[in-house]
């Protein structure tokens, strides 16, 4: 680390479920290393001289140094930024002295020649996209694939003494992931052409990519039971688990059994989980319920390979919440005792019926098994720069990150880099190049499920949640690691919701910041819409119709939580409250997926805005036309075709505005 760093249930066994044997520890076969990617066992045990790392893009000025202090910390030209440049004229993106292997590789926009050399022979030589597209064996799907413009991929590629990866033509963002092992340790060299086991073995990891785990891979070799318990939770109550002795719980599954899903949209989000292994006074897990299975805010729907919230059972319900589970398949390991609660933190009236299952092995697990821990950080607003996502000590894995951002304005919110110091780092062994790129995704996000990495929700303003498993490409580390996350919006602003929740094993008493969440800190903010005024409050007259709650509206948020029912088809005044003079295009939000007819906008004196017709493709935003604001106060004469639920305006200036980015101050290298 840095130099001043310091700490002083039956019908469940089809789908519950011993993992594959590993390679030797001094020796990887290419079938050993496309196994590490399936392999969730081997996170639970000690690094044993592992050492991972990143070489990417990043802003070469952050490494400068005046007066002790990095002077550019925060500098943000993350592109077309190389190790070096050859005299035939050739990037090197990356140089790595083995043995070791390449574990994963995302490029924003791949162009030009890939080059890799391994113990001084040419390896590969093709066009960059042809790694992604499939047109280059054995890469594609579902190792290697593109999402939106960017390429990702997590085919292993092994060296015995030395990887060197060079482009030229390509001039964009990159990050490259790799471990290396023990001098002793025998690595075969990656060849396209790949032996008998290693096809046999691609062909399983493929399949288990795009499936999920089977039985084979999730249940533990010992001997396992299945427990479970329920309760209906009023606000404040627990559900409550209890294990004594040694074992590993294998699959962690939580469900419902209310009729139907709560109506308050974070009736979830509001429910705690607790766990505490080994008869701790703290947690080693605490987190929102569905943050823990890897997405934020609510049950967004998504598998993945050792997390997710949408699976599928044949059990005989009552209900429609019966039939599925949020899942957790990393094992979890403990010697003397696990203590699991869910704990309701709803407002007084919440009430929310809870399933918990479990498939435990009961052998005792080695002695040297690490535990399962998870970290949560939240602010809202958002004013911290480098955001600590994990600050332990002592050996462990990291395993995992989810972020979940609320923001208020479409302007970007994703350039922050993620920096990971490790053991004695004084410049961080990962230095990364924006947000999205850690999360394997692009610019503005899209919605992708994919097995280790994912967006489950993306809204250019409002909420967004993104995961990433570091499975085959596990961050190691021996005596501590300290993880942050850029918080860097473009324009700078400090607006953001913003929270982490970080996955590791540590060792039983690793120390972690522990921060009890409180329903202060679990309080989400409401839907921000840009430049939106409320409709409700400023409807003049009586007989229009009624309020409308946002518990009512089926999962849907509405601006300042409240709509406005217009049950009258006679032209109604709402007054528009607006200080800034000017030219705005209008739009108007009405809740999503309940059809309206026609809504007619005009001036008080009958000049005409803009007629809006329903359409589900709207999804409830409408563009009404172009208005002239130069009253504080400005009536609008509406009228609805049929009952209508109205949200709020939306007021965009014409032409946009625009502001100039800022950066941080400087750092020094040898402090947090």
């Amino acid at each position: 680390m840095r130099g001043t760093f310091s700490f002083a249930a039956v019908f469940l066994a089809a789908v519950l479920a011993g993992p594959a044997t590993a390679g030797a520890a001094d020796s990887y076969t290419q079938a050993d290393l496309l196994h590490r990617l399936v392999d969730l066992d081997r996170l639970t045990r000690p690094p044993a001289g592992e050492h991972s790392g990143l070489f990417s893009s990043y802003d070469r000025r952050q490494t400068d140094v005046e007066n002790g202090r990095y002077v550019h910390w925060a500098a943000n030209d993350d592109r077309g930024q190389f190790l070096r440049t050859t005299s035939d004229g050739w990037n090197v993106m990356a140089e790595i002295e083995g043995p070791g292997v390449l574990t994963r590789l995302w490029v924003d926009a791949p162009a030009g020649t890939l080059r890799v050399l391994l113990d001084g022979q040419r390896v590969i030589d093709a066009p960059m996209p042809d790694l992604f597209t499939g047109a280059l064996e054995p890469f594609g799907e579902p190792l290697s694939y593109t999402v939106g413009d960017a390429g990702v991929s997590y085919f292993p590629i092994g060296f015995a003494r030395s990887c060197v990866v060079m482009s030229h033509g390509f001039h964009g963002e990159y990050q490259i992931d790799y471990t290396t092992f023990p001098a002793r340790t025998s690595v075969a060299r990656f060849t396209p052409d790949l032996d008998d086991a290693a096809l046999d073995e691609l062909q399983r990891v493929a399949t288990l990519l795009k499936t999920g785990l089977t039985k084979k891979e999730i249940r533990g070799d010992g001997p396992t039971s299945l427990q479970a318990t329920h309760k209906r939770l009023k606000a404040g109550e627990k559900l409550e688990w209890k294990i004594a002795g040694g074992g590993t719980i294998r699959s962690f599954l939580v469900s419902m059994t209310d009729r139907t899903e709560p109506r308050s949209i974070y009736a979830l989000h509001n429910c705690v989980l607790r766990i505490t292994w080994d008869g701790r006074s703290e947690p080693d897990v605490e987190v929102p319920l569905p943050a823990f299975f890897g997405t934020g805010f609510g049950r967004n729907l998504y598998e993945s390979l050792p997390m997710g919230t949408n699976l599928g059972t044949s059990m005989p319900g009552r209900f429609p919440t019966e039939g599925w589970f949020m899942y957790c398949y990393f094992p979890m390991p403990f010697a003397d005792g696990a203590r699991i609660e869910i704990a309701n933190e709803n407002d007084k009236g919440t009430r929310i019926g809870l399933m918990l299952f479990l498939r435990v092995d009961t052998h005792p697990p080695p002695k040297d098994a690490l535990r399962f821990k998870v970290h949560t950080w939240i602010q809202n607003p958002c004013t911290t720069f480098e955001i600590p996502v994990l600050r332990t000590t002592g050996t462990g894995r990291l395993v995992g990150v989810t972020l979940n951002v609320d923001c208020p304005h479409r302007r970007w919110w994703g350039e922050g880099d993620h920096k990971i110091w490790i053991d004695d780092d004084r410049f961080p062994s990962y230095l990364g190049t924006s947000t999205q790129g850690l999360f394997g995704n692009v610019r503005g996000l899209k919605i992708a499920h994919r097995a280790l990495h994912g967006v489950t929700l993306a809204k250019p303003a409002g909420k967004n949640s993104l995961y990433r498993w570091f499975v085959p490409d596990c961050v190691d580390f021996h005596t501590g690691i300290d993880f942050m996350l850029e918080n860097w919006q473009d324009p700078p602003a400090n607006d953001l919701y913003y929270a982490t929740v970080a996955y590791w094993y540590g060792q039983p008493g690793a120390p972690a910041p522990f921060v009890p969440l409180s329903r202060k800190t679990l309080a989400v903010p409401g839907l921000r819409i840009p430049g939106s005024v409320e409709i409700e409050g400023h409807i003049a007259g009586k007989d229009w119709g009624h309020l409308f709650r946002e518990k009512y509206a089926r999962g849907t948020e509405l601006s300042g939580k409240l709509g406005a029912t217009i049950r009258t088809t006679e032209p109604i005044t709402i007054r528009l409250p607006w200080d800034k003079p000017g030219r705005y295009r209008l739009r108007l939000r009405v809740l999503p997926g309940r059809s309206f007819g026609t809504v007619q906008v005009a001036y008080a004196d009958g000049r005409p805005i803009g007629t809006i017709r329903y359409s589900r493709r709207a999804k409830g935003l409408y563009t009404v036309g172009e208005i002239t604001i130069s009253d504080p106060v400005t009536p609008l004469r509406v009228k609805c075709s049929r009952t209508t639920v109205l949200d709020c305006w939306i007021l965009e200036p014409l032409p946009a505005a625009s502001a100039p980015a800022s950066a941080p101050a400087g750092r020094s290298p040898s402090t947090p």
